[in-house]
């Protein structure tokens, strides 16, 4: 596999790109939101082994997939004793089933561990069993969402 994983700090011609991604996958129903209103909020992920954190997967040059370490996750208010997250896991739609995803969230968890993160979490909704395989566990469920951990 040709597969890199770098910290989108390395190479912040992506910012639009990632966040494209992520706005078209899950912000597009946010009030008010925008993908230049995602792009300047993600400005911060531009700083190396600091979170927040945005990693960014490339196959053969070509930017897949993304993950991103935040210390706060939309939608996680309910939990606010849990930190850092790990949130936005995208892999485009020709790229998955590929190991891309798997790559990222290992990836993710990894840095978390270099910047000292002894437990990360994660909120999701259908995608437990995914998790489940890369070693995570469920911590809490409210409805459909579940919350998920992992030590680093």
């Amino acid at each position: 596999m040709e597969l890199q994983i770098e910290q989108l700090a390395a190479r912040p011609e992506l910012l639009t790109t990632v966040a494209t991604w992520i706005y078209n996958e899950w912000w597009t129903t946010v009030t008010g939101a925008s993908i230049e209103h995602l792009v300047a909020r993600m400005r911060d992920h531009l700083i190396h082994d600091q979170i927040p954190l945005t990693l960014f997967a490339s196959w053969k040059g070509r930017p897949v997939g993304t993950a991103t370490l935040l210390d706060h996750d939309v939608g996680t208010e309910e939990w606010p004793e849990l930190s850092p997250w790990l949130a936005a896991v995208y892999v485009v739609p020709e790229f998955r089933h590929r190991g891309v995803g798997g790559a990222l969230v290992n990836a993710a968890v990894a840095t978390a561990n270099t910047l000292g993160v002894p437990v990360l979490h994660l909120m999701t909704i259908g995608r437990e069993e995914f998790y489940a395989r890369l070693g995570w566990q469920v911590l809490d469920r409210k409805g459909e969402r579940v919350v998920l951990s992992r030590a680093c």
